[in-house]
C-alpha cells in the first residue's frame, strides 16, 4: 500500500485512510483540477465583460447650448471732450544735474481756451506753467534721463498732452 504525510502531524499514513489515527484530523485530497478552474474562472469573467463592453451603444456627444447673452440697451452717453484745434509749442532744456526749463514759444489758442498747462516729471505733478507766449518755469527733476509731459486743461474740460520728452 501507498503511504502518504498527513498536513498536520506529518505521521507517515495509508493513502486509503480519511482520518489521521495519529491526530485524528480529517485528512483532505488535494485536488490537481483547482488551479486550473481558477484560471478558468477569470477568464470567463474577462471574456464576459469584454463582451459587456463591445455590446454597449457608443456614448453620445453632449451638447451644451450656447450661451444667450442679453445686453440691455446702452444709456446715452456723453460725447467725448475734445480739445480745441489750437496748437501750442513749448521748449524744454536741462541745466545739470536736475533742473529742467520749459518755455512757452507760440500760441494759437484765444485767451481763455486754456485754463492750465500741468507739468509733470518722471509721473510726479511739479507744477503749472503759464500759457501766454514766452513764459517759462522751471522744474526739479534728477540727475539722469527725465520723462517730461505737459498736459493742458481746456476750458471745456478736455485735456491733451501737447509737451513730451523722455531723454530730458
Amino acid at each position: 500500500m501507498s503511504k502518504r504525510t498527513c498536513q498536520h502531524c506529518d505521521a507517515r499514513i495509508d493513502s486509503s485512510l480519511t482520518i489521521c489515527p495519529n491526530c485524528r484530523i480529517a485528512i483532505k485530497e488535494k485536488s490537481l483540477l483547482i488551479p486550473y478552474l481558477i484560471v478558468g474562472g477569470i477568464f470567463v469573467v474577462v471574456i464576459i465583460v469584454a463582451a459587456v463592453l463591445l455590446l454597449l451603444p457608443a456614448p453620445h456627444p453632449v451638447t451644451v447650448p450656447e450661451p444667450v447673452i442679453t445686453v440691455p440697451p446702452a444709456a446715452a452717453e456723453e460725447p467725448a471732450l475734445q480739445a480745441p484745434s489750437c496748437t501750442i509749442a513749448i521748449t524744454g532744456s536741462k541745466t545739470p544735474p536736475a533742473t529742467i526749463q520749459l518755455q512757452v514759444m507760440t500760441t494759437t489758442c484765444y485767451a481763455g481756451d486754456i485754463t492750465e498747462l500741468r507739468v509733470s516729471i518722471n509721473g510726479e505733478q511739479k507744477g503749472t506753467l503759464s500759457s501766454s507766449p514766452g513764459s517759462s518755469g522751471t522744474f526739479i527733476g534728477t540727475s539722469g534721463s527725465n520723462n517730461v509731459i505737459v498736459v493742458a486743461q481746456y476750458a471745456n474740460g478736455a485735456e491733451s498732452v501737447v509737451y513730451q520728452n523722455a531723454a530730458l
